[in-house]
């Protein structure tokens, strides 16, 4: 099933895996150990300029525990991000450690583009039962572990206090089910004025803060459990698509062109938008008075059940890092990332970056921060993290991924009827399955 596979890749992705075969072969591997005086230097690749102070903060003590490593911080956009790491890749001038998504994992880590770590956790004896569960397993692939889980995610709704004191619109019970959210909605419209829209969505651009949560709500699912079915048709999935795409399609939500063109994210920092759908790692952003006018006049909400059966209320997701497969200093990086997995350093990011860690121990820490040094309240944050279903992946999550937004997008300007976008995506998702596991 591998060389079928493996003889269905796309060509960049086989050029990808054979050039860093052929380097980590002519490089040193993680069984060969450096020794203890040798000057070694690491590249550590990431895409979120706001994280710069804590790791830097982290570099600058590691490198003072080892006089002889020198690691040096590359701040690459998100947006050019993996098209620069698969050219370094191909090219084998790849980062020896860099943050790695679910949306790309798959790829890479079939791909041989990155070290298996299982042989360092057990030499160092780590616990990864130490960290949540839902974003290491996310980085495990086919049972070996290849990325160590730093910070995490999920979604929630964000609902400016101002503005219901302003139009005096009565604030909502957070413990609400889909219909009142919505009945609530509709009151709000009528008392806000036309160009304010009551609910705003980054629906037609991503998964995650998008359609995966409606899937959730619904007690549906996105691909069976061992990666081999797309399960956009089924039942419970329908439902929480019709349910959910309902909302983002009526006047409630922000139209479609002013959502594209301003953005939900910039609709709900300048008060153009009464809720906004948002992951919870941007809260800083809507906490930060020079950025948004809702800094200091919003609270935390979870989503509301779409099925009453449902115990998902979210989407959660984490970033994982990785060593790159032609490293020339395995041993160096996965002792860098160790101390970088540590408690203590957790608790110190979480401190310096406002971001929640994935260490079980330091999970407190980000709420007591948060309150403190922005008076917002986190708690649903965590709430909405028991039981929330881990982003959906596979080996090539990033191209059905694309073609659930796609249809999305298509059914939301009404240029697709709505059996029509569940067959398309069904039958283009399970395609790409097919291939990955050699059919």
């Amino acid at each position: 099933m591998l060389l079928k596979r493996l003889m269905k890749k796309s060509v960049m992705a086989t050029v990808l895996a054979l050039t860093m075969i052929v380097t980590t072969a002519c490089s040193s591997t993680g069984t060969e150990k450096k020794g203890s005086n040798e000057n070694v230097e690491l590249r550590y690749s990431i895409w979120d300029n706001t994280h710069k102070e804590a790791i830097e903060t982290l570099i600058s003590e590691y490198e003072k525990a080892n006089p002889n490593v020198d690691i040096s911080l590359e701040i690459i956009s998100n947006g050019d991000y993996w098209t620069k790491m698969e050219t370094a890749a191909a090219g084998g001038s790849a980062p020896d450690i860099f943050w790695v998504d679910a949306r790309r994992f798959g790829t890479y880590a079939d791909n041989k583009m990155i070290v298996p770590m299982d042989e360092y956790i057990k030499e160092n004896k780590i616990d990864m039962s130490q960290y949540l569960e839902s974003i290491t397993n996310i980085y495990n692939f086919e049972g070996t572990q290849y990325a160590m889980p730093t910070f995490w995610d999920d979604n929630v709704l964000l609902i400016n206090t101002k503005m219901l004191e302003e139009y005096g619109i009565e604030a909502p019970n957070k413990n609400w089910k889909w219909e009142e959210m919505l009945s609530w909605l509709k009151e709000a419209k009528t008392k806000l004025p036309s160009d304010i829209y009551p609910f705003s969505s980054n629906t037609v651009g991503y998964t995650q803060l998008g359609i995966f949560n409606g899937i959730a709500l619904a007690g549906g699912e996105v691909i069976s459990e061992d990666k081999t079915k797309a399960l956009i048709d089924t039942p419970e999935s329908q439902e929480g698509y019709k349910t959910y795409l309902d909302l983002v399609k009526s006047d409630l939500h922000s139209p479609f062109d002013i959502t594209m063109e301003i953005g939900a994210g910039t609709l709900f920092k300048s008060e153009r938008a009464l809720v906004y759908q948002a992951g919870s790692y941007s809260l800083l952003t809507y906490s930060d008075k020079e950025q948004a006018q809702v800094a200091g006049n919003f609270e935390v909400y979870p989503m509301p059940l779409i099925n009453e059966k449902s115990k998902t209320k979210s989407v959660i997701h984490g970033v994982g890092n990785v060593i790159s497969a032609n490293t020339k200093h395995p041993d160096e990086a996965f002792d860098f990332i160790k101390y970088m997995s540590s408690e203590e350093s957790m608790r110190k990011y979480t401190e310096l970056a406002l971001v929640s860690q994935a260490h079980k121990n330091v999970q407190e820490d980000y709420g007591k921060i948060m309150k403190e040094k922005t008076g917002l309240d986190v708690s649903v944050v965590y709430d909405v993290a028991e039981g929330a279903m881990p982003l959906p992946c596979s080996i090539e999550t990033a191209k059905w991924d694309k073609i659930i937004v796609d249809n999305v997008s298509e059914y939301v300007q009404d240029k697709k009827s709505f059996e029509d976008m569940i067959k398309d995506t069904q039958t283009e998702f399970q395609a790409i399955l097919d291939k990955e596991n050699g059919k």
